[in-house]
Protein backbone atom coordinates (compact mmCIF):
# COMPACT_ATOMS: atom_id res chain seq x y z
CA UNK A 1 0.00 0.00 0.00
CA UNK A 2 1.11 3.53 -1.15
CA UNK A 3 1.74 5.82 2.46
CA UNK A 4 2.37 9.05 3.31
CA UNK A 5 3.90 9.39 6.86
CA UNK A 6 3.99 12.86 9.15
CA UNK A 7 6.04 15.02 9.84
CA UNK A 8 5.03 17.25 7.08
CA UNK A 9 6.11 21.02 7.97
CA UNK A 10 6.57 22.26 4.48
CA UNK A 11 4.48 25.61 4.76
CA UNK A 12 3.08 25.96 1.46
CA UNK A 13 -0.37 24.19 1.05
CA UNK A 14 -1.78 22.61 -2.17
CA UNK A 15 -5.38 23.07 -1.87
CA UNK A 16 -7.16 19.94 -4.13
CA UNK A 17 -8.33 21.02 -7.28
CA UNK A 18 -10.54 18.35 -8.83
CA UNK A 19 -13.81 19.25 -10.33
CA UNK A 20 -15.35 18.42 -6.44
CA UNK A 21 -18.95 19.19 -4.73
CA UNK A 22 -17.35 19.47 -1.64
CA UNK A 23 -19.52 22.68 1.30
CA UNK A 24 -22.61 21.86 2.33
CA UNK A 25 -25.11 24.40 -0.18
CA UNK A 26 -28.67 25.01 1.28
CA UNK A 27 -28.15 23.16 4.43
CA UNK A 28 -28.37 24.70 8.44
CA UNK A 29 -26.52 24.91 11.45
CA UNK A 30 -25.93 21.51 13.02
CA UNK A 31 -26.87 20.59 16.66
CA UNK A 32 -23.80 21.12 18.93
CA UNK A 33 -22.39 17.25 19.43
CA UNK A 34 -24.57 15.45 17.18
CA UNK A 35 -22.19 14.42 15.01
CA UNK A 36 -19.51 12.76 17.24
CA UNK A 37 -18.14 10.97 14.18
CA UNK A 38 -17.63 14.26 12.18
CA UNK A 39 -13.70 14.80 11.10
CA UNK A 40 -12.45 18.30 10.19
CA UNK A 41 -8.71 18.21 8.47
CA UNK A 42 -7.65 21.46 9.07
CA UNK A 43 -4.75 24.17 8.87
CA UNK A 44 -4.55 27.41 11.36
CA UNK A 45 -3.88 28.22 15.17
CA UNK A 46 -6.48 27.21 17.54
CA UNK A 47 -9.17 29.39 17.23
CA UNK A 48 -9.03 29.94 14.00
CA UNK A 49 -9.39 26.86 11.88
CA UNK A 50 -9.36 26.83 7.99
CA UNK A 51 -10.99 23.61 6.97
CA UNK A 52 -9.04 21.67 4.63
CA UNK A 53 -10.84 18.81 4.15
CA UNK A 54 -13.64 16.60 5.98
CA UNK A 55 -13.24 12.58 7.42
CA UNK A 56 -14.84 10.02 9.38
CA UNK A 57 -13.71 8.35 12.72
CA UNK A 58 -14.30 4.71 11.57
CA UNK A 59 -11.52 3.71 14.77
CA UNK A 60 -10.24 5.38 17.47
CA UNK A 61 -7.02 5.58 15.73
CA UNK A 62 -8.53 6.07 11.96
CA UNK A 63 -10.38 8.93 10.13
CA UNK A 64 -11.89 7.91 6.25
CA UNK A 65 -11.65 10.48 3.96
CA UNK A 66 -11.09 10.81 0.54
CA UNK A 67 -7.24 10.10 -1.83
CA UNK A 68 -8.06 13.37 -3.36
CA UNK A 69 -7.32 14.82 -0.19
CA UNK A 70 -3.94 13.57 0.21
CA UNK A 71 -1.70 17.29 -1.13
CA UNK A 72 -2.02 18.21 2.41
CA UNK A 73 1.05 16.20 2.81
CA UNK A 74 2.68 20.00 2.10
CA UNK A 75 0.54 21.75 4.48
CA UNK A 76 0.81 22.23 8.39
CA UNK A 77 -2.66 20.86 8.95
CA UNK A 78 -4.11 18.89 12.39
CA UNK A 79 -7.40 16.15 11.83
CA UNK A 80 -9.85 18.10 14.47
CA UNK A 81 -12.76 15.66 16.51
CA UNK A 82 -15.59 16.76 18.39
CA UNK A 83 -15.22 20.40 16.51
CA UNK A 84 -18.59 22.72 15.86
CA UNK A 85 -17.03 25.59 15.73
CA UNK A 86 -13.84 26.89 14.06
CA UNK A 87 -13.59 29.65 15.32
CA UNK A 88 -13.61 28.99 18.99
CA UNK A 89 -10.94 26.83 21.10
CA UNK A 90 -14.00 23.77 22.87
CA UNK A 91 -13.77 22.02 25.58
CA UNK A 92 -14.56 19.02 23.64
CA UNK A 93 -12.18 18.90 20.76
CA UNK A 94 -9.14 16.83 20.09
CA UNK A 95 -6.81 17.69 17.76
CA UNK A 96 -4.11 15.53 16.42
CA UNK A 97 -1.54 14.68 13.86
CA UNK A 98 -1.48 12.33 10.97
CA UNK A 99 1.19 9.69 11.42
CA UNK A 100 0.48 8.21 7.80
CA UNK A 101 -2.31 8.68 5.11
CA UNK A 102 -2.97 5.37 3.24
CA UNK A 103 -4.94 6.35 -0.23
CA UNK A 104 -6.83 3.03 -1.70
CA UNK A 105 -4.14 0.87 -3.88
CA UNK A 106 -6.78 1.65 -6.87
CA UNK A 107 -7.21 5.48 -6.38
CA UNK A 108 -7.92 6.66 -10.08
CA UNK A 109 -6.71 10.26 -10.07
CA UNK A 110 -7.80 11.04 -13.40
CA UNK A 111 -11.70 9.13 -12.68
CA UNK A 112 -11.52 10.61 -9.17
CA UNK A 113 -12.31 6.72 -8.68
CA UNK A 114 -11.82 4.46 -5.73
CA UNK A 115 -11.56 8.07 -3.59
CA UNK A 116 -10.64 6.39 -0.33
CA UNK A 117 -7.74 6.98 2.08
CA UNK A 118 -7.44 5.90 5.40
CA UNK A 119 -5.25 8.44 7.95
CA UNK A 120 -3.85 6.75 11.22
CA UNK A 121 -4.23 9.54 13.93
CA UNK A 122 -1.34 10.29 16.60
CA UNK A 123 -2.30 9.90 19.53
CA UNK A 124 -5.80 8.11 18.90
CA UNK A 125 -8.93 9.59 19.85
CA UNK A 126 -10.12 9.05 23.31
CA UNK A 127 -14.22 8.49 23.13
CA UNK A 128 -16.59 10.87 24.43
CA UNK A 129 -20.01 12.91 24.23
CA UNK A 130 -18.39 14.28 21.26
CA UNK A 131 -16.40 11.97 19.99
CA UNK A 132 -16.98 8.74 18.51
CA UNK A 133 -16.57 6.35 16.01
CA UNK A 134 -19.34 5.70 12.97
CA UNK A 135 -20.38 2.45 11.67
CA UNK A 136 -19.73 1.07 8.75
CA UNK A 137 -22.21 -0.70 6.53
CA UNK A 138 -22.82 -4.24 5.74
CA UNK A 139 -24.82 -3.83 2.44
CA UNK A 140 -25.09 -1.08 0.00
CA UNK A 141 -28.06 1.66 0.23
CA UNK A 142 -31.11 1.34 -1.80
CA UNK A 143 -32.60 3.66 -3.89
CA UNK A 144 -34.37 7.18 -2.45
CA UNK A 145 -32.76 6.20 1.22
CA UNK A 146 -32.77 9.06 3.35
CA UNK A 147 -29.31 10.15 3.83
CA UNK A 148 -27.38 13.20 5.45
CA UNK A 149 -24.25 15.44 4.86
CA UNK A 150 -21.74 17.21 7.15
CA UNK A 151 -19.44 19.91 6.98
CA UNK A 152 -17.90 23.14 7.22
CA UNK A 153 -18.80 24.93 3.88
CA UNK A 154 -16.33 26.33 0.72
CA UNK A 155 -12.80 26.56 1.10
CA UNK A 156 -13.08 29.96 -0.09
CA UNK A 157 -15.88 31.07 1.88
CA UNK A 158 -16.41 28.30 4.76
CA UNK A 159 -19.15 28.30 7.50
CA UNK A 160 -17.95 28.79 11.39
CA UNK A 161 -20.78 26.19 12.79
CA UNK A 162 -21.14 22.75 11.19
CA UNK A 163 -23.04 22.27 8.43
CA UNK A 164 -25.82 20.16 8.02
CA UNK A 165 -28.73 18.34 5.21
CA UNK A 166 -30.51 15.79 4.20
CA UNK A 167 -30.19 14.31 0.67
CA UNK A 168 -31.60 10.65 -1.01
CA UNK A 169 -29.72 8.54 -2.63
CA UNK A 170 -29.96 8.90 -6.50
CA UNK A 171 -30.27 5.97 -8.66
CA UNK A 172 -27.32 4.40 -10.18
CA UNK A 173 -28.45 5.27 -14.34
CA UNK A 174 -30.08 8.37 -13.30
CA UNK A 175 -26.76 9.96 -12.29
CA UNK A 176 -24.79 8.47 -14.63
CA UNK A 177 -26.47 9.87 -17.02
CA UNK A 178 -26.20 13.16 -15.63
CA UNK A 179 -22.54 12.80 -15.61
CA UNK A 180 -22.06 11.06 -19.16
CA UNK A 181 -20.98 8.02 -18.14
CA UNK A 182 -18.35 9.16 -15.49
CA UNK A 183 -20.71 7.36 -12.41
CA UNK A 184 -18.44 3.64 -11.58
CA UNK A 185 -19.57 1.26 -9.23
CA UNK A 186 -17.49 2.61 -6.71
CA UNK A 187 -19.54 5.55 -6.65
CA UNK A 188 -22.85 6.59 -5.58
CA UNK A 189 -25.18 9.96 -5.63
CA UNK A 190 -27.22 11.73 -3.24
CA UNK A 191 -29.34 14.31 -3.65
CA UNK A 192 -32.67 16.29 -3.97
CA UNK A 193 -34.91 16.19 -6.68
CA UNK A 194 -35.17 20.23 -6.94
CA UNK A 195 -31.80 21.03 -6.53
CA UNK A 196 -30.16 23.47 -3.96
CA UNK A 197 -29.14 21.05 -1.79
CA UNK A 198 -25.32 19.67 -1.98
CA UNK A 199 -21.88 19.68 -0.49
CA UNK A 200 -19.97 21.81 -2.44
CA UNK A 201 -15.50 22.70 -2.16
CA UNK A 202 -14.82 22.80 1.43
CA UNK A 203 -16.17 19.28 2.41
CA UNK A 204 -14.49 16.62 0.15
CA UNK A 205 -13.67 13.45 2.82
CA UNK A 206 -16.64 14.16 4.36
CA UNK A 207 -19.27 11.93 5.92
CA UNK A 208 -22.74 10.83 4.01
CA UNK A 209 -24.53 8.65 6.76
CA UNK A 210 -27.38 6.84 5.91
CA UNK A 211 -29.67 5.19 8.81
CA UNK A 212 -26.41 5.77 11.18
CA UNK A 213 -24.05 3.95 8.43
CA UNK A 214 -21.23 5.53 6.70
CA UNK A 215 -22.35 4.95 3.25
CA UNK A 216 -20.42 7.37 1.22
CA UNK A 217 -17.11 9.30 1.54
CA UNK A 218 -17.72 13.17 -0.59
CA UNK A 219 -15.42 12.41 -3.47
CA UNK A 220 -16.55 15.07 -6.71
CA UNK A 221 -19.67 16.58 -8.75
CA UNK A 222 -20.14 20.00 -10.98
CA UNK A 223 -18.22 23.00 -10.40
CA UNK A 224 -21.25 24.68 -9.70
CA UNK A 225 -22.63 22.90 -6.70
CA UNK A 226 -26.44 21.88 -5.97
CA UNK A 227 -27.65 22.18 -9.14
CA UNK A 228 -30.84 20.53 -10.66
CA UNK A 229 -30.13 17.55 -12.31
CA UNK A 230 -27.02 17.00 -10.89
CA UNK A 231 -26.19 15.33 -7.25
CA UNK A 232 -23.48 14.96 -5.31
CA UNK A 233 -21.11 11.96 -5.99
CA UNK A 234 -19.62 10.16 -3.22
CA UNK A 235 -17.09 7.35 -3.04
CA UNK A 236 -19.02 4.09 -1.81
CA UNK A 237 -17.68 2.81 0.92
CA UNK A 238 -19.94 -0.42 1.19
CA UNK A 239 -17.87 -1.41 -1.72
CA UNK A 240 -14.63 -1.57 0.74
CA UNK A 241 -15.14 -2.33 3.93
CA UNK A 242 -12.70 -5.27 4.18
CA UNK A 243 -9.76 -2.75 2.86
CA UNK A 244 -10.77 -0.76 5.52
CA UNK A 245 -11.32 -3.08 8.30
CA UNK A 246 -7.58 -5.30 6.92
CA UNK A 247 -5.64 -1.77 6.56
CA UNK A 248 -6.85 -0.69 10.11
CA UNK A 249 -5.90 -4.18 11.37
CA UNK A 250 -2.44 -4.10 10.00
CA UNK A 251 -1.73 -0.41 11.51
CA UNK A 252 -2.83 -1.53 15.06
CA UNK A 253 0.00 -4.75 14.92
CA UNK A 254 2.45 -2.68 13.33
CA UNK A 255 2.06 -0.09 16.02
CA UNK A 256 1.75 -2.43 18.70
CA UNK A 257 3.84 -5.10 17.43
CA UNK A 258 0.72 -7.46 17.48
CA UNK A 259 -1.90 -8.80 19.45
Amino acid sequence: LERESSPWTTIQCIIPKIDISVSIIGGYDCKSNSRPYQAAIVTGDKGNRRIYCGGSLVHPCWVLTAAHCRHFKNCLVKVCLGKYNLKKVETMEQCMDIAEAIPHPGYNKKKIDKDYMLIRLKPCATITKAVNVTQLPTSCPSDGKRCAVSGWGTIKSPQTKMQCANVSIVPYNQCNKAYFGRITSHMLCAGVPQGGIDTCQGDSGGPLICNGLLEGVVSWGKFVCAQKGNPGVYAKVCCVVPWIQSTIKKGIRSVYGGF
